[in-house]
């Protein structure tokens, strides 16, 4: 008989495995990232394609510019990632019964990932901040190193400067959690039981392709926002006021200087990331799954034993 899960599985499983993606696909992150920010109130647009952008950045920055922002970003989709799948499984063994229909499981499963959504958002705020501030090469950031760029908001702003740009990234966050997590099930069983795609390797892989694109495409306009707003200084770092007022402003005044075309900048890179991103994780998910299994089965055969042997 297979051991029971602990509830906080999930958690270590979903963040560990998220840790390991970015770390793979964090070059493409500091381009995305970069891609979002370029234009920004008139400025120059220096990358056409990512393609460029990660050219230009490898020739100028070397493999250091390429893993900009690595530490921040590990922090953040640890904090991130495990909060939202950690949440989301837990409750939905209690919520979702595995005898309901297609739609009524994928609309209780879309409800959960949203709310699991929520909490990860108010987890991984502060490391989103630090780790966009290092991708867009801000000289203050690299220069002053992780706690320095978390002294410099804490004396500008306070606790309350971690806390920036959540109207939009909260948004972020809560759409990607709730088409991720609801689409990834709902791709995964569809295929098993319409297409016959045995459970494995290639199952996970196009199940995450396709739920890649469905995020991509749902949380684009809030990733922007989130990014421009977050990156951007605040009333007390600049002495003046703020850039933006929140994430409605960053939309309005990039419609005026940049044009509709403006709010997509960084969304070809922002699929370049999320899709192999998305891939990763959750094939590392699935085979920590399988590791945690083994692990537990084999401590509860080695205590099984131990109470014989003391019986």
């Amino acid at each position: 008989m297979a051991s029971r899960r602990p509830w906080y599985g999930e958690f270590l499983v979903a963040g560990t495995s998220a840790v390991g993606a970015i770390c793979i696909t964090n070059p493409i992150d500091v381009v995305k990232t970069r891609m979002t920010l370029q234009g920004e109130a008139g400025g120059a647009t220096k990358f056409r394609d990512p393609i460029s952008a990660l050219l230009h950045i490898g020739r100028s920055e070397g493999i250091a510019g390429l893993q900009r922002g690595l530490g921040p970003s590990c922090l953040w989709q640890f904090s991130n990632v495990s909060v939202r799948f950690g949440v989301y499984s837990n409750a939905k063994t209690m919520v979702v019964s595995e005898n309901s229909s297609p739609i009524r499981k994928w609309l209780h499963s879309l409800g959960l990932a949203a709310i699991s959504g929520g909490f990860a958002a108010l987890a991984s705020n502060p490391f989103f901040i630090l780790k966009t501030r290092f991708q867009s090469g801000g000289q203050h950031e690299l220069h002053a190193g992780l706690g320095g760029a978390v002294a410099s908001i804490w004396r500008a702003d306070g606790a309350a400067g971690f806390l920036r740009g959540l109207s939009a990234f909260a948004p972020r966050v809560i759409v990607a959690s709730a088409v991720q997590l609801s689409t990834y099930d709902a791709v995964k069983e569809w295929l098993q039981r319409r297409v016959g795609v045995r459970d494995g390797i290639p199952l996970v892989t196009a199940s995450s392709f396709v739920t890649g694109a469905a995020v991509v495409l749902a949380m684009q306009p809030f990733d922007f926002a989130a990014t421009r707003l977050v990156n951007s200084k605040s009333a007390g770092e600049l002495g003046v006021s703020a850039a933006y007022t929140g994430p409605f402003d960053v939309i309005v005044k990039t419609l005026r200087a940049e044009g509709i075309l403006g709010l997509y900048r960084g969304g070809t890179a922002n699929y370049l990331r999320f899709g192999p991103y998305c891939v990763l994780v959750f094939i590392f998910v699935e085979q920590g799954r399988k590791l945690e299994t083994k692990l537990l089965d084999w401590r509860a055969r080695r205590t099984d034993l131990q109470r014989d042997a003391d019986g």
